[in-house]
């Protein structure tokens, strides 16, 4: 792309130029061609444009000299300090370099991304799901709603990114700006007519999504949370709430105008919507509604809950339904609600939607259930990280404890921690909740990065009443945590095990006031921990709820036709598992890579777990 189409109209400002004509040639009308765009100095070929900021980590402007040597054509920044090195220098061989400043580097950043990869948001139907909880089950339950409905639908979550042809690890929640434009240009190429993708409120601070044309959003909650980042709750709402201004205005045209799609349920909604001009859709649970607020278009109730799922009603404008939904909790109800009210918007039939519900899969790591259905004890590995989503969890635990014969009713256990270098003030919150709803605490560690585990330990411990102390114990070997709580676990009993979910590694201090990362698979571990105990017996031939061999670590599907064959989420996705100590070092490298054939009909996939940190801001900083 011509450098001068590119930033027309960006309030991009040209400050300085290093030409070297070439014999014969006008130095003022040099044409300059675009190849990339990259914030990497490592990636830049010659006609790059480069983006010279400061990350969190290292600085892009130091890398300048290197990105120009390489053939970068011009350099983005909003320095106004910021110089080009002097033409002719060593190893400066090209012939045309520009100088280009912002004020606004965030937003610039997105709305190059955006026209370099040729609007690819504007074709697609993109629907972005923001929310403190819940993103991930709800991107996941529409991308698999639209795919198995026969519509393409390419898929930008924690768990992983799937671009139409091939399914690959998320780094991000949601990705930079360039990758985010790269990733759609990419669905639109491989017939997808459709996006669904979480929307981080520090991506959205950030401006990372800045120039995605939403049609529909989803809020799903708001709660404590991320406040390291924001200072304030009414700091992250206005996060979040840039998500509901971005969308179109409403339309009395089928298929046109933007559409929110909110939980009437939370407080918080109303902050949402003060901006929006979008068509709202509310989705709500609550048997009562006073006068003012207005009626709900979704409403659900759930019936009854067993370790299968819950037997729920569902009263929607394109049907009214009793459903058996596969997965368990209130939240979970509200989650797939949201989900089909979208998938309605992009174009599935109502009739399918019963269908649709009833064959949901949760993604991997969300109340995900590692036990038989017939063994002694139940364990699931849950994502759940703040003090909201603890209760949550805890609270189904309780549900599925209560509905059990009064004979057969056992305890609730959790093995939780506190990631560090995080927002310190979730920590008393979850101690508090961890204590109040469960019978059994296991308190450990979770990615403490470069904080000292004993540390976090004492602020979670600082929010339990003293009369609930006793039913904590304390272990900061995650590893040993776990097999503390399944083999001490009496039959009848329930274990969550939160917090890491579907993450398979552990963030470790490294000694040197850094940090370094170590495999570390909660599923994994349960299962070893489970051949400890005396009253299990292995049966080569039994299967967990999603088909797997128990006690085996399956490999998760590597490509996209292998995946969107497949109609549930592994249990884990490393080769076979290894029990691993606490600091052990353990390599991982992400599944190969290959096309499917875009005859193949599509279906959600099951992709392999991942390294995956919403609040990191990887996104910044370069290396020579």
């Amino acid at each position: 792309m011509d450098l001068d189409q590119l930033i027309a109209g960006l309030g991009i400002r040209r400050i300085s130029a290093m030409v070297r004509p070439r014999p014969g040639a006008d130095a003022q009308h040099l044409p300059v061609r675009v190849c990339d765009i990259t914030e990497d100095s490592r990636t830049v070929m010659p006609g790059s444009l480069f983006i010279a900021r400061k990350g969190e980590r290292s600085d892009g402007r130091a890398f300048v000299n290197s990105a120009v040597s390489a053939g970068a054509i011009a350099v983005l920044t909003d320095d106004p300090n910021l110089r080009l090195p002097a033409p002719g220098g060593k190893g400066h061989t090209q012939d045309h370099a520009e100088l280009l400043l912002t004020e606004d580097l965030p937003r610039c950043i997105a709305s190059l991304a955006e026209r370099f990869y040729g609007e690819a948001s504007s074709k697609l139907a993109v629907v972005g799901v923001t929310g403190t909880n819940g993103k991930t089950t709800i991107t996941w339950l529409i991308h698999r709603m639209l795919n198995t409905a026969g519509l393409r639908c390419g898929l930008m979550g924690t768990v992983c990114v799937d671009d139409g042809s091939e399914i690959a690890p998320a780094s991000l929640t949601t990705p930079p700006a360039l990758e985010v434009s790269r990733t759609m240009a990419r669905m639109l190429e491989c017939g997808c007519v459709a996006c669904a993708m979480e929307a981080s409120s520090h991506a959205l601070d950030q401006r990372r999504v800045g120039a995605v044309k939403f049609r529909l959003a989803v809020f799903t909650n708001l709660t404590h949370d991320h406040l390291d980042y924001h200072k304030t709750m009414e700091a992250y709402a206005d996060a979040k709430g840039m998500l509901f201004e971005t969308l179109p205005p409403a339309s009395n045209q089928p298929g046109q105008g933007g559409v929110a799609i909110v939980n009437s349920d939370d407080p918080w909604t109303p902050r949402m919507l003060r901006d929006c001009t979008a068509r709202v859709v509310r989705c709500s649970m609550r048997s009562r509604h006073s006068a003012a607020d207005a009626p709900p278009d979704w409403f659900g109730a759930v019936r009854s809950v067993n370790l299968a799922g819950m037997h729920c009603t569902i009263a929607s404008p394109v049907g009214t339904w009793e459903i058996k939904l596969p997965l368990i909790g209130a939240h979970n109800l509200m989650n797939a609600m949201q989900a089909a009210a979208a998938a309605v918007e992009m174009g599935v039939p109502g009739e399918q939607i019963p269908v649709l519900l009833e064959q949901a899969v949760a993604p991997p790591g969300r109340l995900e259930l590692v036990t038989r259905f017939d063994d002694p004890l139940a364990v699931y590995v849950d994502y759940a990280h703040t003090d909201d989503a603890l209760r949550r969890v805890l609270s189904v635990g309780r549900n599925v404890l209560d509905q059990q014969p009064a004979k057969g009713k056992g305890r609730l256990w959790v093995v939780f921690g506190c990631g560090g270098d995080r927002d310190r003030t979730k920590r008393p919150k979850m101690g508090a909740a961890a204590c109040e709803l469960a019978d059994r605490v296991v308190i450990t560690s979770d990615n403490p990065r470069r904080e000292d585990p004993d540390t976090i330990i004492q602020e979670i411990l600082a929010g339990i009443e003293p009369s609930k102390r006793a039913r904590a114990t304390i272990e900061p070997d995650r590893e040993k945590a776990i097999r503390l709580a399944i083999t001490e676990a009496a039959a009848g009993d329930l274990i969550i095990i939160a917090g890491k979910g579907h993450e398979d590694y552990q963030i470790l201090p490294d000694g040197k006031g850094g940090t370094h990362k170590v495999h570390f698979d909660d599923r994994e571990h349960a299962r070893a921990a489970l051949l400890l105990r005396s009253d299990i017996h292995r049966d080569p031939n039994a299967t967990d709820q999603s088909g797997s061999p128990v006690n085996i670590v399956t490999q998760a599907p590597r490509t996209r036709s292998a995946a969107l064959k497949s109609h549930a989420a592994p249990p884990g996705s490393a080769s076979p598992a290894k029990v691993l100590r606490h600091g052990s070092s353990t390599g991982h490298e992400p599944p190969a890579k290959s096309k499917s054939k875009p005859s193949e009909p599509p279906s959600p996939p099951s992709p392999p777990s991942t390294p995956t940190d919403e609040d990191e801001d990887k996104h910044k900083g370069h290396q020579p």
